[in-house]
């Protein structure tokens, strides 16, 4: 089916209490391991791409590529823009066919987060796209974007519902303890609060951060009230693990189509591990 706004998907996981996965792809086999994955599966899921990917292959490319898996697919599949900073390329997605956007202003004092997120979707809203807000300061690597442990600020239930109030975002990123990147300290998490936002917001929350999470923590913070659930290193790590291993086990073979695919399956099971732990499996 083509590729379809995330809202709704996101709705009825809130009132469904389980979480879609979002994962952040890098290339088409990528995109292709995620489908395949959502389809093994019968999971609604939202592709995603970082502003390297951006980089990379350019927002027409990527769009291309991810209507080419979900044209195909019988579950329904989201284009999501993470972690957008750069206000250009906000625009090219919004107008050239992502379904959603995130923009990323949580570096900016509130009330400056708050003008340039409601300038998103203003612009948004009125082509159809929703768009993901954040609020707090989420630790960790991104990209470009590098946060300290010690400098992550937790989001407040009050700053949550005035930051939703004042820009009309559809969802929500709240920093909540968790980081982005491997953790190399053990995460201080605020399940709590996570609840108390998901009350509070009126709207779909995310969980950035999810690699590395022990299964009992994220089954908490789908508990919790967390309706999308972002997986960006824990693909990387999969995919250069799963070339790793090929080429070492069969170090005279030159078939790259055999490479591809031995990594592509590794992360078709990874994938479908996460959306069975996220409650998703069997909701599409």
């Amino acid at each position: 089916m083509p590729l379809v706004h995330p809202v709704a998907m996101l709705q009825a996981a809130r009132e469904g209490r389980y979480c879609v996965g979002a994962f952040n792809v890098v290339d088409y086999l990528t995109i292709e391991a995620v489908v395949e994955a959502a389809e093994a599966q019968r999971a609604p899921v939202i592709l995603q791409t970082s502003s390297g990917t951006v980089k990379r292959f350019g927002v027409p490319i990527l769009v291309q590529m991810a209507e080419m898996a979900a044209g195909a697919s019988p579950v329904p599949v989201a284009l999501h823009l993470d972690h957008g900073t750069d206000r250009e390329v906000i625009r090219q997605a919004i107008h050239e066919g992502y379904n959603s956007v995130m923009i990323d202003a949580s570096a900016h004092p509130l009330q400056e987060n708050i003008a340039r997120t409601r300038d998103v979707v203003e612009e948004s809203h009125s082509h159809g796209v929703a768009v993901e807000g954040e609020i707090g300061v989420v630790a960790g690597t991104e990209d470009d974007i590098v946060v300290q442990q010690d400098d992550a600020i937790y989001t407040t239930p009050e700053e949550a519902l005035q930051f939703r109030e004042s820009t009309g975002i559809d969802f929500l990123a709240a920093a909540i303890g968790t980081a982005h990147g491997f953790y190399k300290v053990q995460p201080r998490l605020d399940i709590d609060c996570l609840r108390k936002l998901a009350e509070t917001a009126g709207c779909p929350m995310v969980v950035h951060g999810g690699t590395g999470l022990p299964s009992d923590v994220v089954t908490k913070l789908v508990a919790a009230g967390g309706a999308k659930f972002n997986v960006s290193t824990q693909i990387k790590q999969t995919y250069i693990d799963g070339l790793y291993e090929y080429v070492d086990s069969h170090r005279t073979e030159y078939h790259p189509l055999k490479l591809l695919n031995h990594a592509r399956k590794e992360l078709v099971e990874m994938i479908g591990q996460y959306m069975t732990l996220l409650g998703s499996a069997g909701k599409a």
